[in-house]
């Protein structure tokens, strides 16, 4: 039988090591960057937990979970969790309610696995008491690039628009640069990103504090990157875009552009750019375009995340994977938690579940 336990206070001090080595190729969600943010800005409390004979899964596996605390009592999130396939889920949720016997008044959690979304991971989930709920982490729908292969086959796989696009942007000089990701820098994308959208920002857009929080911890870790793109006609960079290099994966977090762009094209040619750099000199091996409409809503133009599907669509399909799901281990004080707290709660915070 598999068993879950906390973590010892050798394996938190290794945590990202540990993540990044999980079955799964480590999402940066579970790491101690994340954990980090979520703490200081969102008021949770990171547990460390650590699986153990997980049927078909070699080794130990980390898992982050975020603590929310209320009068009601205590409610689990696993980020992008656990880190499992999908066949060891089952023994996962058994010895997660055996390990929940020991933390007073654990009423729920709630898990994300980074899986791709087909009926028989859903059945599968459901069978173990499992019951789909929201999105919750913005790249649930995203695009995936295998960065394996040799980097003429990977441009070469790119449609024939998109090629044209990084050629072009190319030959007309537009300069991709990666940058230190400095305080100074860190506040210029800030910028970059306010003026997307017809000046409105990114939507969903939090203060500088928060995304500055998120930024430094990544890049004290090492795991964050900062891209500048000049096209020439504007005074500093054009365009920005600050990503994620964690496990296996490159992911584009953040991005921002000034909109009247003199060279058309930069932006593809700034992402190629770094995809090749995470494949020559960080090692990854999946470029995560990070947030697309569902691929069924791709070109519904009242999706919020219409346009850039659009441009992240260029580099390949839209991979769905498995909503958040949830397990009720005391209904009651979830129904408490749900009538009593959740309404203040959502209009304090005003984002998903009014906590996360």
């Amino acid at each position: 039988m598999a068993t879950l336990r906390t973590a010892t206070a050798t394996e938190v001090a290794d945590w990202d090591a540990l993540v990044q080595a999980n079955p799964d190729g480590g999402q940066w969600a579970q790491g101690e960057a994340y954990a980090a943010l979520k703490q200081h800005e969102d008021g949770l409390h990171p547990v460390h937990l650590v699986l153990e004979g997980a049927p078909g899964v070699d080794g130990a596996v980390a898992m982050l979970a975020l603590e929310h605390r209320s009068i009601v009592g205590r409610q689990w999130y696993l980020p992008q969790g656990p880190s499992l396939p999908v066949e060891a889920v089952p023994a996962f949720t058994a010895a997660l309610r055996a390990f929940a016997q020991t933390v007073p008044h654990l009423y729920a959690v709630r898990i994300e696995p980074f899986v791709v979304d087909v009926p028989e991971v859903r059945s599968t989930l459901a069978d173990a008491g499992w019951v789909a709920s929201d999105r919750m982490q913005q790249n649930q729908h995203t695009v995936l690039v295998d960065l394996e292969p040799e980097t003429d086959a990977i441009f070469a796989a790119f449609s024939k628009n998109l090629r044209n696009h990084i050629r072009k942007a190319g030959r007309e000089g537009y300069r991709v640069e990666k940058v230190e990701p400095t305080d100074a820098n860190l506040e210029t994308m800030y910028r970059l990103m306010q003026t997307v959208s017809g000046g409105k920002g990114v939507a969903g857009m939090k203060p500088y504090r928060y995304y500055r929080r998120l930024w430094t911890e990544l890049r004290d870790r090492g795991q964050g990157h900062l891209w500048f793109g000049y096209d020439g006609a504007h005074e500093g960079p054009q365009a920005s875009s600050f990503m994620i290099g964690y496990g296996r994966y490159a992911l584009a977090k953040d991005g921002g552009s000034v909109p009247d762009r003199a060279i058309r094209g930069g932006a593809h040619l700034m992402r190629w750019t770094a995809m090749q750099w995470f494949k020559e000199h960080d090692g990854r091996t999946i470029y995560d375009a990070y947030a697309t409409p569902p691929s069924w809503k791709a070109d519904d133009r009242s999706e919020q995340l219409w346009g850039p599907g659009q441009f992240k669509l260029l580099f390949g399909p839209i991979t769905d994977h498995v909503p958040s799901h949830l397990l009720l281990l005391e209904p009651r004080r979830w129904r408490l938690f749900s009538r009593l707290v959740l309404p203040v709660e959502w209009r304090l915070r005003k984002r998903p579940y009014g906590i996360w």
